[in-house]
């Protein structure tokens, strides 16, 4: 259970919101489910909107680095990296949330099951073990030079820089959902 109320929609908002953060959650729920809303934003969103500026700024990056960011079109190697970061930071509300779109995206369930065994198991591909212990190494906070170098020389300086801030993205999302479950 939450620690904070979840805002599906503006109707939710605890208390009695003034007319700026009126005006906020229109625009953030406008941003979300365009129109008229269907479904509701999934909840980390829903958790966020008890600060609806914060949650729209975050929905709007969140855009950019999930749909538009280069790195992140490679669906299956995003999805092995938030599924690392999930396994670190121990956020198995976002690990079970992702089963599904990894899969979706070509990551299988085989695979997701592994990845506490990376080292040992041979399922994973040469790509593969360099996200993983890339992934790894940058939520623990210690990237050694070689690991960098072997990042940069697959995916350019361009690449490195981008999936460094992926991971940063979804570590955001780990740390948020586990402060508040």
């Amino acid at each position: 259970m939450s620690r904070v109320k979840c805002v599906y929609k503006p109707s939710d908002y605890p208390g009695a919101p003034d007319e700026a953060t009126k005006h906020d959650l229109a625009e953030l729920f406008e941003h979300l489910c365009p129109g008229e809303p269907k479904t509701e934003p999934h909840s980390g969103y829903a958790l966020l909107a008890q600060s609806p500026r914060l949650a729209l700024n975050i929905a709007k990056l969140a855009d950019y680095i999930i749909r538009d960011m280069p790195w992140s079109q490679n669906r299956v190697m995003r999805e092995l990296s938030v599924q690392v970061l999930n396994i670190h930071f121990k956020c198995d509300f976002s690990f079970q949330a992702h089963l599904k779109y990894g899969e979706a995206n070509g990551l299988s369930l085989e695979k997701q099951a592994a990845i506490p065994y990376w080292r040992t198991t041979n399922i994973f591909n040469e790509e593969e073990r360099l996200i993983i212990e890339f992934t790894f190494a940058a939520v623990a906070g210690d990237v050694p030079e070689e690991l960098f170098a072997r990042v940069v020389k697959k995916y350019g300086e361009r690449g490195a820089v981008e999936c460094t801030a992926m991971v940063a993205w979804w570590s955001f999302w780990a740390i948020i959902l586990n402060a508040v479950r």
